[in-house]
């Protein structure tokens, strides 16, 4: 009831751009806005009465920035949301209602689009997910506990839609040396679907070639699957993820030093 008030509430603030609210019921909950130019707008509700040290942080800040959107609602305790946007057209939509979960999300480019989702009763779930180009969407749904993702998507033209259901399912990179045993999980796109059902499933991904469709569904325990594509594969070295300077930071190009 309180996710479909906030969404008629968010709804209503749709013509009122640029628009920034906080409602924090409960106790030692933190919610933060940063936003600069133009019809950025952004809403934090931290559940009702229930909730207790969640923080949630919103930061629309790059330059040339247009119709940005971010909602963050989160309920009972300890859970942390960390949205940034820079470009066009962007929306992030978090939903969080269990317990000590964990969102960092980020945003470059211009008509790209996220919807993270951490169901009830769900316990130390991460979601660490990058996307930066144009014309891209994601959906991430974790039920369940520790499971993760950290998963980087650049390009054109992706879509990624990842559902991970149990306990202690991971996707990340293809580790390349003994500094970072779990990078980012890269993917160009177009096309990502990823089902991990059970405990203990593992995928590994490195696609670095545009158009490729990769399709992966795991159901049980323990199993590990690994796709490595890319382009001139010689020694077969996976490459490390591209670093986009486009990707807004408060302190970075395009952004203002707050």
């Amino acid at each position: 009831m309180v996710f479909f008030i906030a969404a008629l509430f968010v709804a209503s603030l749709a013509m009122a751009q640029p628009h920034a609210d906080i409602t924090s019921i409960g106790t030692y909950n933190t919610a933060t806005i940063k936003q600069c130019a133009s019809e950025n707008w952004a809403t934090i509700v931290q559940d009702l009465n229930v909730s207790h040290d969640n923080t949630a942080t919103i930061t629309q800040c790059c330059s040339n920035s247009w119709n940005n959107k971010a909602f963050v609602y989160q309920t009972e305790y300890e859970n942390t949301a960390d949205v940034t946007q820079g470009g066009l057209n962007n929306l992030v939509k978090v939903m969080q209602w269990g317990r000590e979960n964990d969102v960092k999300m980020k945003q470059g480019g211009n008509s790209n689009q996220a919807f993270i989702t951490q169901h009830p009763q769900s316990f130390k779930n991460e979601v660490d997910f990058i996307q930066y180009g144009e014309r891209l969407y994601a959906t991430i749904d974790q039920k369940g506990s520790f499971n993760d993702v950290k998963l980087m998507q650049g390009g054109t033209g992706g879509i990624v839609d990842i559902d991970q259901d149990g306990c202690d399912n991971n996707i990340y990179g293809i580790g390349t040396n003994m500094w970072d045993s779990r990078p980012y999980a890269y993917f160009m796109g177009a096309s990502l679907d990823v089902d991990q059902i059970g405990r203990d499933n593992t995928l590994k991904l490195w696609s670095g070639v545009a158009g490729a469709t990769v399709d992966v569904l795991q159901n049980g325990v323990g199993n590990l699957a690994t796709v490595y594509q890319g382009t001139g594969c010689t020694s077969c070295q996976v490459p490390c993820p591209p670093q986009d300077p486009r990707l807004c930071c408060p302190t970075g190009p395009g952004g203002p030093r707050w």
